[in-house]
């Protein structure tokens, strides 16, 4: 079939209204009311480990460096509630361990899913006995239904068995799971095994940056081994342990510095104490020279010279020289060019 006509675009509608661009400034309310309570009664079965705390400590402190760098609106808020109306149009709390938003909010109260201008970015779930079905099934759920970005399960891996690092404790697919939302699904994101490194290793695309496992920090901090990568250099964004040793370094070595200049002050004024010595000594030569040619009177002007002049006193050679001039004048003359003073002197 023969083309008669060259296809084009179709144009847009003239109908069509432009997408509203969405204010992320400003800041959502937070909330503490007998419907929205901003603390959630925690059950025995809840409870946490040290070693959960830590890793949210040092997730919250990372990625709060890490989004305040860039400029942009956001916020970090940890194990705070969480208010939405699910699929079925029922109420429901969940209380996200980390939630990271392209927003502020106000003030430390809970929050509701209907005041965000769009959804959160990310969610970070640290896991438990008690709660990893939960991180996996209903939340894992929840978050898709409110659209939530990007979603991370971590196993605090509470064992040394090097096995467990290689495949996690607690979730089906190592320590380190991720998922991110498309077309309001969750696929899953990759992660790496590194046996050589003993790392994990994953990319966020959401929050710009790699999340670290490291069986080596795992083993000698306390605070889980997580990192988080510092996407200018590829370093780990230090923890706050990390930040004390290297504050403590930084100290150390300016406690040397300081030491070694106070050395060195001892050390100068040792060398300017010889050098007047010197300047003494040499002094006393000159008064005693010019005593034995020249009398008394010489003396009291050569004196009166050195004492006006800031310049340093003359080698023995070059004072010999003065004392071979054949007349007082000469002498003085050559003592006065010296010290840069001129004589007032007869």
């Amino acid at each position: 079939m023969a083309i008669t006509k060259p296809w084009t675009v179709p144009e847009e509608p003239l109908t069509a209204k432009p997408v509203p661009l969405v204010d992320l400034s400003k800041p959502i309310p937070s909330w503490n009311t007998p419907e929205y309570p901003a603390e959630w009664p925690r059950s025995d079965e809840m409870s946490v480990a040290p070693r959960h705390v830590v890793i949210l400590h040092y997730l919250y402190s990372a990625l709060s460096t890490l989004l305040r760098r860039r400029g942009r609106p956001f916020a970090v808020n940890q194990e705070i509630g969480l208010h939405f109306i699910d699929a079925r149009g029922q109420a429901q709390r969940c209380d996200p361990d980390l939630i990271i938003m392209p927003f502020p909010n106000t003030g430390r109260g809970s929050l509701r899913r209907q005041d965000m201008p769009c959804p959160p970015d990310c969610v970070i779930e640290v896991a438990s006995q008690s709660t990893a079905d939960n991180d996996l099934g209903i939340k894992k759920t929840w978050y898709a239904w409110m659209g939530v970005r990007e979603y991370w399960i971590l196993d605090p891996i509470d064992s040394n068995d090097p096995a467990h690092f290689e495949r996690g404790v607690l979730l089906p697919d190592g320590p380190l799971m991720g998922w991110q939302l498309e077309q309001s699904r969750y696929e899953p994101l990759k992660t790496f095994w590194d046996a050589a490194a003993r790392t994990w290793t994953a990319y966020s695309s959401v929050l710009d940056c790699d999340i670290l496992l490291s069986q080596e920090l795992h083993r000698e901090e306390t605070d889980g081994g997580y990192r988080i990568l510092d996407p200018e250099t590829g370093e780990p964004l230090a923890s706050s342990n990390e930040k004390d040793e290297l504050l403590a370094e930084k100290d150390e070595l300016l406690a040397e510095k300081d030491e070694l200049l106070a050395e060195q002050d001892v050390h100068l004024e040792q060398q300017r104490q010889r050098l007047e010595d010197q300047g003494t000594e040499v002094a006393a030569f000159i008064t005693d020279l010019a005593r034995f040619r020249y009398g008394n009177s010489v003396v009291e002007q050569l004196e009166e010279l050195m004492q006006q002049s800031s310049a340093p006193m003359p080698a023995r050679q070059m004072v010999q020289a003065w004392m071979a001039a054949p007349s007082t004048e000469e002498f003085l003359d050559a003592a006065g060019r010296y010290f840069g003073v001129s004589r007032t002197g007869p």
